[in-house]
């Protein structure tokens, strides 16, 4: 029911009048809605995500996914209507039991529309979903514990001591506690900064291994930086104090986005063997992901 809520409000937006200079004709159902513009781009945008919601409520999940990903690709669409396809194609995505994207999708669209209530609703109505399945052990990239072929005995132990405590960090959620906040997230952090530097030692090792070390610590950053967006606060902390935490938590989690892009574009330029293109494809389609939250946020890139 909550689900069939959102959408509905999605859809039930009043259509603006066209003014008098307008003329109206059987295409109109495709024209772009006047309040946003009439460039080519956006055009597109509001039409097509009145397409995606009914491809959605008629079972055609394949047309949805599409039509979403075209009003999130379009140019300056206002931040509402983006907001909104971000926060369906995240619920696509977490029933498909692609969560890592669907945490994306969420924190690009609360950055979107951080004061819209039907955005506000379902990305509560998904939080929990999703973190509880990653902590089931869904993970960035190639699937854990992939061979390095061809390196030293020594380098692929060391890759797979990381991998061991990738998994442990991923695994152990964030929990502030009333009375540590600030040791409650320190000790988030150093744990996620203690593996990042495991994969930092093996990058250091050869090209295959810096590729998909960079990556992983790319994806330890990025993981930290919505885990922190999304962290559960103390319910009995004062409302002024818990807006200031959360404020700073989101100014933390900036940091770590930013750090994440960095790895993940080390992994991108850096030279590239045949065995690596798995880990460079990984890097680009979560660089593009974590770029979009920061773009949303109003971060300069």
């Amino acid at each position: 029911m909550k689900r069939l809520l959102i959408l509905l409000v999605a859809c039930g937006e009043p259509t603006p009048r066209p003014t008098p200079t307008q003329t109206v004709t059987s295409s109109a159902r495709t024209a772009a809605d006047p309040a946003i513009g009439a460039t080519t781009d956006l055009e597109g945008a509001a039409p097509a995500f009145g397409e995606a919601v009914l491809s959605e409520l008629t079972g055609d999940e394949p047309a949805a996914r599409a039509a979403y990903e075209h009003v999130l690709a379009v140019p300056d669409v206002p931040a509402q209507v983006a907001a909104r396809a971000a926060i369906n194609l995240a619920q696509m995505e977490s029933r498909a039991g692609r969560t890592r994207h669907a945490l994306d999708l969420v924190a690009r669209a609360t950055a979107l529309a951080p004061t819209d209530p039907v955005i506000a609703a379902g990305a509560a109505g998904l939080q929990a979903d999703i973190v509880a399945a990653a902590g089931a052990g869904d993970i960035r990239g190639p699937r854990l514990g992939t061979p390095l072929p061809g390196v030293a005995a020594d380098i692929a132990d060391a890759f797979a001591t990381a991998e061991r405590e990738l998994n442990q960090v991923h695994r152990a959620r964030l929990r502030i506690a009333i009375e540590a906040l600030t040791k409650s997230i320190n000790i988030k952090v150093n744990q996620t900064m203690s593996v990042v530097a495991k994969y930092q030692a093996v990058a250091k090792r050869g090209a295959l291994p810096l590729l998909a070390a960079t990556y992983r610590a790319g994806s330890l950053y990025h993981d930290l930086a919505l885990e922190l967006v999304f962290a559960d606060l103390p319910p009995e902390l004062e409302r002024r104090s818990a807006e200031g935490l959360r404020a700073t938590l989101r100014s933390l989690a900036i940091t770590y986005l930013r750090k994440a892009v960095a790895e993940y574009r080390t992994c991108i330029d850096a030279p590239q063997v045949p065995e690596g293109e798995l880990w460079r494809l990984a890097a680009e389609t979560d660089m593009r992901r974590a770029t979009d939250v920061l773009r949303a946020a109003g971060v300069r890139l």
